[in-house]
């Protein structure tokens, strides 16, 4: 048989471009493998959804068991299974409301269960059955990258694909990488109760955001008494009677050997191209083995695409979303539609939240060798003083002649909600001159941006709340 498009996966990237082509009236034929992962691919099953969901509850029981004020005392228990158990049962049900009730309402669209190869560049097996398609969407994914350390095959290591599943509460454990991922499950495990010791390669963690930013979250972090190492090399990891143990050499401080019950994996990702039959499509990888990808996501055959963490660009929800559909409408309608990724925003969902969107200071530094930047706390800010939490800061970057916002990047409370306001602001090219005429409720923690776009011209500490 014949479609108009064959998509292989079923997580965002893939749901997005067979809604966009089941409205355009395009014959669609949906391919996942579960074993790869469920409908909903890696954001609903072990991503953005349940790790929300067990931030969500650490944080519940954990700050007001720690109150800010001297009024409030509060007792209370925390069941790390329990809450494991909880966040597998609200999965089940965002998959079946999202993914498996929705894919039954297309109209243009036949879903398949099974393993999806290449037989050539226009055919697809599945199973015993061969499928022709005029057009093809690689939407596989990316699993976690396990780096090459001595003894790690022997280790039965987590990652975000079964950690979801432990059956128990460890006492302790080690996270290996400093990314997003690896902030959140920090957290996560801490505010259970569980010793948390974060290793990360990289001089600091967060490396893809503003560096201000990411060390004021480290430092919270280590408030809290998460331990966070930076500059370390793991070189061998071995299984012992109380769990694991890594030898690892950290920068100013040598080698040690750092032991936990449990350890999780979080040093980034690899594209799911295991498809043996891949290299009948004559579909080029980039240095990385990210499927490669032009501005409107075509392959090295203009008539394969691949969208979401298979590209290995930005490994978000939103923007295998937006991929999939630009995707099916160049294959189908525009042609030449792109995106932007400068303005599409990024969060970690820490306590305090980490947000971006834009260009940060070190980008636009090296791009045009001058910045006009701004950097504020939230102590300027009404609404976190009354909630007595100042942790964290903006900084906005704008550029010198057109006083255009470029970038903002954010560490504080509800920054996620927040720089939804900096993306129109960065998007719709406007000037800190626009957001400061721009009326704000008072109070609340979004005017963060305008006191930040406030303080390009002015002292902060000689105004008094709502002046514009």
């Amino acid at each position: 048989m014949t479609y108009d498009l064959i998509i292989i996966g079923g997580g965002a990237a893939a749901f997005a471009a067979a809604n966009r082509a089941n409205r355009l009236k395009k014959s669609t034929l949906l391919i996942n493998d579960r074993n790869i992962l469920p409908l909903g691919g890696t954001c609903v099953n072990v991503g953005c959804v349940p790790s929300k969901i067990m931030l969500h509850q650490g944080q519940a029981y954990y700050y007001p068991a720690r109150s800010r004020f001297r009024a409030i005392a509060m007792e209370g228990r925390a069941d790390f299974v329990e809450a494991l158990k909880e966040t597998r049962e609200m999965v089940n049900g965002f998959q079946t409301k999202n993914y498996l009730n929705v894919i039954e309402k297309q109209d243009h669209v036949d879903f398949k269960e099974g393993y999806a190869s290449f037989s050539d560049p226009h055919t697809i097996r599945a199973g015993d059955e061969e499928f022709e398609g005029e057009n093809i969407l690689i939407a596989t994914g990316a699993s976690t990258f396990i780096p090459p350390v001595e003894g790690i095959e022997n280790i039965d290591y987590l990652t975000n694909k079964t950690v979801f599943n432990l059956d128990d509460k460890p006492e302790s454990i080690i996270i290996f990488g400093g990314g997003a991922e690896a902030m959140e499950f920090s957290q996560i495990f801490h505010h259970f109760g569980i010793k948390v010791t974060v290793l990360q390669r990289s001089g600091r963690v967060l490396t893809r955001f503003d560096e201000a930013v990411a060390r004021e979250l480290q430092r919270y972090l280590e408030d809290e008494g998460i331990s966070i190492y930076t500059g370390t090399l793991v070189k061998e990891a071995r299984k012992t009677d109380a769990g694991v143990e890594l030898a690892v050499d950290i920068k100013d401080k040598g080698e040690q050997w750092i032991s936990a019950e449990r350890l999780l994996i979080a040093a980034g990702l690899r594209a799911n191209i295991e498809h043996p039959g891949i290299e009948n499509a004559g579909i080029a990888l980039d240095a990385r083995g990210f499927v490669k990808v032009n501005d409107y996501l075509q392959t090295s055959q203009p008539h394969i695409y691949a969208a979401g963490d298979v590209t290995g660009i930005m490994p978000l929800e939103t923007v295998a979303a937006k991929q999939g559909n630009v995707a099916a409408l160049n294959m189908f309608e525009i042609r030449d539609k792109t995106i932007n990724y400068l303005e599409i925003p990024r969060a970690v969902f820490t306590s305090p939240e980490v947000a971006s969107v834009g260009m940060t200071e070190e980008e636009y530094m090296e791009k045009y060798n001058v910045c006009l930047c701004r950097t504020i706390s939230f102590e300027h800010v009404e609404k976190a003083a009354a909630i007595k939490d100042t942790r964290g800061l903006i900084s906005m970057v704008v550029d010198p002649e057109t006083k255009q916002v470029i970038g903002v990047h954010i560490v504080g409370p509800m920054a996620s909600d927040i720089i939804t306001t900096a993306t129109y602001a960065v998007k719709n090219k406007m000037t800190i001159y626009d957001i400061r005429e721009t009326v704000h409720v008072f109070p609340t923690l979004s005017e963060v941006i305008k006191k930040v776009a406030q303080s390009f011209d002015q002292d902060l500490d000689d105004m008094a709340c709502c002046v514009e």
